[in-house]
């Protein structure tokens, strides 16, 4: 599959088992969502996936999404149920166990709540229509037959309250996994690049190499999309909490942008939320759902996450192997979407080298350092195989969900010599046969470039 898979993991996929059979179905990463769980169980979940790992012999990264500064409402006895036009009051304390009321320990929200205001949770299933307000509390009105639970967040439809960047839990939590080393930061709630460049230089001070991820999932977000895309590793398109800003009808149209930003831009795009939200309960997912993913796959995304499907999800083995399956079968017949990345002359000689493999009908194989050339090179989408030999294992972690590459480990003292080493590895496991044509090239080392065509004799 050159696109591809991400799961993330929770109560129905922390054990080892479980873990292994996501990674054998397909999945080329993993997610830690530190909204939920301790550091024990994400310890168990570490060490886990970093044997099947070694297990597998495939490099797998390890994604940590910092929970951000969202508005949670907070500990109910029970759900609360509400038919159609009833109403229930939210107000200012931790918890509850009255079924007439929610609480909501934060009192920024009642400052910035207006009679007439939509809230939204859930992913947009609940929606209620705020009726009156005070300084602790806030009457609102169902707008269909809900069910609330404990801890669930919120969102102001139109509005966003001054929050922080990072709250002290996301600053424990980064450190937590740079200590652990995850390749890769899921920063919440991003507004603009200056939300970013805060996280970065957290990280600097921690001396953390991770990659930021920016997730796209508000009003500011979508307005300032192109700084937030340059000065970020990674994008994520957050459609649960889109959903929750925007009409449900504007969602196509902001994950195509973002998506087409991202690949302008050459930086990796990941599309999450609701992708088979019914194998959460059914182990098929729905022809529309198939059709959804399908959508995504030609636009170009790098990797479809999954979250709530194997996190809490009946059946999150079966989920991987669907949507592997939807993906290869979608990839028989559908090339993303052409985009040229912008300016770098980096990108004009990836272009070249994948332009070279098309009219020779050849597999590439590259050698980088840091990836970085394997990044240009994913960005443009190449359809023949693209191997990428790297010395480094958290570098291949890095590649393991860009885009059409397999990233391998292969440790050399010199680019001339990690080039033939890995055409040499990737003869050894029979993934380059006799008779293959391949196109070969290493990293950008000052001005000079190397490419080599080869043909594969023995």
């Amino acid at each position: 599959m050159r696109t591809k898979i991400i799961a993330s993991l929770g109560p129905s996929s922390r054990s080892r088992d479980v873990i292994l059979g996501l990674a054998r179905a397909g999945a080329s990463g993993f997610r830690i969502n530190f909204a939920h769980g301790n550091r024990g169980e994400w310890d168990d979940i570490v060490e886990s996936v970093r044997s099947v790992e070694a297990s597998i012999g495939k490099a797998i990264a390890l994604i940590g999404d910092l929970r951000g500064a969202s508005i949670r409402i907070g500990n109910l006895s029970k759900e609360v149920r509400l038919r159609r036009d009833e109403t229930v009051r939210f107000v200012l304390k931790d918890s509850s166990d009255r079924a007439d009321e929610i609480p909501l320990p934060n009192p920024r929200v009642f400052e910035g709540l207006e009679a007439g205001d939509l809230i939204v949770m859930d992913d947009g299933k609940v929606r209620l229509r705020v009726v009156d307000v005070g300084y602790d509390y806030a009457l609102v009105t169902a707008l269909t037959d809900v069910v609330i639970r404990s801890r669930k967040a919120l969102t102001i439809r139109g509005k966003e309250l001054d929050l922080p960047t990072l709250t002290n839990k996301d600053v424990n939590d980064l450190k937590y996994a740079c200590s652990k080393g995850f390749n890769y930061i899921g920063l919440s709630y991003v507004r603009s690049a200056n939300d970013v460049l805060t996280l970065k230089e957290y990280m600097r001070e921690l001396r953390c190499n991770s990659k930021v991820i920016a997730k796209i999932e508000t009003r500011s977000a979508v307005r300032n999309l192109k700084e937030i895309v340059e000065v970020s590793d990674a994008v994520l398109v957050a459609r649960g909490d889109l959903g929750m800003n925007f009409g449900l009808e504007e969602i196509p149209r902001i994950q195509r942008r973002i998506i087409r930003e991202c690949r302008r831009l050459g930086k990796p795009v990941i599309v999450a939320t609701q992708l088979l939200e019914s194998m959460i309960e059914s182990p098929v997912p729905t022809r529309a759902e198939v059709s959804d993913i399908t959508v995504a796959i030609s636009e170009g995304v790098d990797a479809l996450m999954l979250t709530g499907e194997t996190a809490v999800g009946k059946y999150p083995v079966e989920a991987v192997m669907w949507l592997s399956r939807i993906v290869r079968s979608a990839e028989e017949y559908i090339e993303p979407e052409k985009i040229e990345p912008e300016g770098e002359i980096k990108f004009k000689y990836a272009k070249g080298v994948i332009e070279l493999s098309k009219c020779l009908n050849a597999k590439i194989v590259i050698y980088s350092r840091r990836g970085t050339t394997a990044r240009y090179i994913a960005a443009l989408r190449p359809t023949t195989e693209t191997y990428v030999g790297v010395p480094s294992i958290n570098v291949a972690r890095e590649l393991a969900i860009l885009w059409g590459i397999e990233p391998l480990i292969v440790e050399a003292r010199t680019y001339e010599d990690g080039l033939e080493d890995t055409y040499r590895r990737l003869r050894d496991e029979e993934k380059l046969k006799i008779g293959d044509l391949v196109v070969m090239t290493y990293g950008m080392i000052g001005e000079e470039q190397t490419i080599k065509v080869k043909r594969v004799l023995e």
